[in-house]
């Protein structure tokens, strides 16, 4: 008789216990990417002000105030047309800790007539 109460004590503790374990919601499993949104990109257009090494700065005017916008050139921007003084220049870029890094550039280059 001991061991009939033993072994019913065990298998109803063995069921309880997975009862226990399959209702418990699983672990949230981390995102592989940041969670954080990735910030759209936005376009200006103007006539180039400076060229550097990995930067260019674009004059751009509206209304009757022009400001310089300066921008940074990675690995992954494309150029299409020569960056050169003088040359207008649309750019698509994007906003990461406060610089802007050109992700698209399109450079019309200046016509002497």
């Amino acid at each position: 008789m001991r061991f009939r109460a033993s072994l019913c004590l065990a298998t109803l503790f063995l069921v309880c216990f997975t009862i226990a374990a399959w209702s418990t919601p699983p672990a949230a499993h981390p995102a592989a990417g940041p969670l954080e949104p990735t910030p759209d990109n936005q376009s200006l257009s103007g006539q180039i002000t400076s060229v550097g090494d990995a930067e260019f700065s674009v004059q751009v005017a509206k209304n009757k105030d022009a400001s310089t916008v300066q921008f940074l050139v990675d690995d992954k921007t494309t150029v299409e047309g020569k960056l050169a003084v003088g040359a207008k220049a649309t750019v698509e870029y994007r906003s990461t800790d406060g610089k802007n890094i050109a992700v698209h550039v399109i450079v019309t280059p200046v016509t002497g007539n």
